[in-house]
């Protein structure tokens, strides 16, 4: 039965409770709850994350042994299919697609759609 969030004893059970160790934790814990809980817990914090630092410092590890196992072959033909790069000779690629059969045809406009030319001709 429980009355107000305490749970009722008998005067022999709660002795029996206070000689137990969760009765002697509480009512340390009830003099000093930062001592007896705040430490204990900010401690289990600090020493998890240094525990848990070791998991991922195996995972990041693992990772950077897959990607730098490229061995000389690999390497070999990566260098052997790039293309020779050279400034002039990218200019005058570039150059090149002007020189494409293309030609600017305008857009038909819809009903009533402005056709957005301005007139620069002096007006009479």
């Amino acid at each position: 039965m429980s009355f107000g969030g305490k749970k009722f004893r008998s005067r022999r059970q709660q002795l029996a409770y206070e000689a137990s160790l969760a009765g002697r934790y509480q009512k340390l814990m009830k003099k000093n709850p930062f001592l007896y809980f705040g430490v204990p817990f900010c401690g289990m914090i600090v020493l998890g994350s240094y525990w848990l630092a070791g998991f991922t410092e195996v995972k990041y590890e693992r990772e950077d042994r897959r990607i730098n196992e490229m061995n000389e072959e690999d390497l070999l033909k990566i260098k052997k299919n790039q293309r020779k790069f050279d400034i002039k000779d990218e200019y005058y690629r570039l150059q090149g697609l002007a020189e494409e059969d293309w030609e600017p045809i305008r857009v038909t406009r819809l009903e009533g759609e402005s056709e957005n030319v301005w007139d620069t001709s002096p007006k009479s």
